[in-house]
């Protein structure tokens, strides 16, 4: 801005952000827009945000342009299949299908739809083909919340997480991470914690798998205390409690194989009788998260990101746990990919009785994977509950600013004069 552009390239400006820094940066750049007339293209990943900031929009795939024109257009009526798979692939807060259309499976159902029509005399293809006509893998009936059993598999009580900084020679400073987070995770059923960036999510998360001590606070696994465990202790409790990172492309060992990736927690914790017998196994978790065999002799930086954090998840499986966080896990992958993994985990839950937490600022993701809810705001619980109560009637001032802040596509077009605008600070 300094040099006064006629140009402003955003690439990927709101990616990893929660939803109320979003709405600061898309008012700030048409608010710039509009004061130092110029243009701007914007890069994203994210079709909310295209929806609300851009007035002209082209769609990408594979380096070419499948589709262009008015974000009306685009929004209400696209004619390329990959447009409309991209609309109907991204989590809505008004619906909760039993599963999320994948992309591939859109495209290759639209061809044959396509064909079809074209051998009926219809030669258009113009009309928004809805999912179920497509064949794509979505449910019309809604996914229905797990029932909750009497005893939680884990209880957190008045966890604290305190930093002393150094703010002068002899002068400290104590800053509160979490303040006093007590909840209730259930057997089968998935825990979603939300709020904005800084608000103690992803420290409740590793002080529950003490990778981060905490200060205060007790978590009861079955009854049993793991914060008063020994390291030797922990270790058989460590095997029962996983977790998925952020970053698929920091979390895998770019020096280790995907085979070595999988094996080495099973050789740590003792799982197999021998080499062979952990071979299969490897075998059989590449398998069952959709990769093909011969991936376990590649390394890390021959996938993309989210058949990365596939091989994540297949290494957090070998270990048979029983709760997976899954911290941040699909806030890096494009919508397509993003929706593959949930399903997957989807899966997984129903096929292995698995219980979440799910960790996000996509207050829009969490709606679809959550039956429960926490959120946090400056490390403390706010607001908890029942995830589709929450999200219909909010209690506090807070989340209601955290849900008026979602992108809503074109409808909550932004253009420097959005009704919800949230002063920067």
């Amino acid at each position: 801005i300094a040099c006064e552009p006629k140009l402003l390239i955003a690439d990927e400006p709101t990616t990893a952000l929660d939803v109320t820094v979003q709405r600061q940066i898309l008012e700030l750049i048409a608010g710039l827009q509009t004061k130092h007339r110029m243009s701007v293209l914007f890069i994203s990943h994210d079709l909310g945000l295209v929806g609300e900031i851009a007035d002209h929009v082209v769609v990408m795939r594979e380096g070419a342009v499948r589709e262009s024109g008015p974000v009306t257009q685009i929004f209400g009526a696209p004619q390329n299949a990959y447009t409309k798979a991209l609309l109907m692939c991204r989590p809505r807060l008004d619906v909760k299908p039993r599963r999320l259309p994948v992309i591939d499976d859109f495209m290759r159902n639209e061809n044959v739809a396509q064909t079809t029509a074209m051998s009926e005399g219809d030669v258009t293809g113009s009309s928004v083909v809805a999912p179920a006509q497509a064949g794509v893998q979505s449910s019309p009936q809604s996914r229905q919340s797990r029932p909750q059993e009497a005893a939680p598999l884990v209880e957190a009580k008045g966890l604290r997480k305190e930093y002393r900084l150094k703010t002068g020679l002899f002068e400290h400073k104590t800053i509160e991470a979490v303040k006093e987070a007590s909840f209730n995770l259930y057997p089968g059923r998935t825990l979603g914690v939300v709020g904005e960036s800084g608000s103690g999510k992803t420290t409740v998360g590793m002080m529950l798998m003490r990778l981060t001590p905490a200060t205060k606070g007790q978590v009861f696994y079955k009854g049993v205390d793991l914060l008063t465990l020994t390291a030797r202790e922990m270790m058989a409790y460590r095997r029962k409690i996983q977790i998925i990172s952020q970053n698929p492309y920091a979390s895998l060992n770019p020096r280790f194989t995907v085979g070595q990736i999988l094996t080495e927690p099973m050789k740590i914790h003792g799982i197999g009788t021998s080499d062979n017998d952990r071979f299969s196994l490897v075998i059989a978790l590449i398998r069952r998260v959709g990769l093909a065999d011969d991936s376990v002799h590649k390394y890390p930086h021959e996938f993309s990101g989210g058949q990365r954090q596939r091989i994540a998840i297949a290494r957090c499986l070998s270990m048979k746990p029983e709760v997976l966080i899954c911290d941040e896990s699909v806030s890096a992958l494009d919508v397509s990919v993003q929706a593959t993994v949930l399903n997957l985990l989807l899966d997984l839950q129903d096929e292995f009785g698995m219980t979440y937490i799910f960790i996000s600022h996509d207050l829009a993701v969490v709606k679809y994977m959550a039956d429960d809810m926490l959120v946090m705001n400056q490390g403390a619980i706010v607001e908890r509950g029942n995830a589709d109560a929450i999200y219909a009637a909010p209690q506090n001032e807070y989340t209601q600013k955290l849900l008026n802040a979602i992108p809503r596509g074109y409808s909550g077009h932004v253009a420097g004069r959005h009704e919800h605008a949230i002063p920067a600070s």
